[in-house]
């Protein structure tokens, strides 16, 4: 394996995209879903390193999964991203298990800012 596997689960496709390709710039290997479903699909077929959870999904609140991300991948780092920063603050608070929080929009310092905090830039093999 060339690098850490990181799912970026994000109802926005252009995020998923777009932090997709930044990932595989780093020597990630990233994945997507859209919905929690799909993730959860995911999960059952995937080993991941890292979790990009957007707040609001679809089909449920993001941060709903943190309990279920942690008892199949125990491991794994979770990034908690919103465009409500008010939000991020509160969950932060209430919520255990979440690595790193990151408020949209982000950018690629922003990025590996987080990757940095959680010790995940040690395993980028590019």
């Amino acid at each position: 394996m060339k690098g850490k596997k990181i799912l970026i689960l994000d109802d926005e496709k252009e995020i998923c995209f777009l932090l997709s390709a930044l990932l595989k710039q780093m020597g990630y290997i990233p994945d997507q879903a859209y919905t929690i479903e799909e993730a959860l699909g995911k999960f059952n077929q995937n080993q991941y390193d890292l979790v990009f959870l957007d707040l609001n999904l679809p089909d449920g609140l993001g941060y709903h999964l943190v309990p279920l991300i942690k008892k199949r991948l125990p491991r794994a780092k979770i990034i908690m991203i919103s465009a409500h920063d008010g939000m991020l603050k509160q969950i932060q608070s209430e919520v255990e298990g979440i690595d790193y929080f990151i408020d949209k929009p982000f950018n690629k310092a922003k990025i590996n800012e987080a990757l940095g905090k959680i010790d995940m830039l040690k395993f980028a093999s590019g």
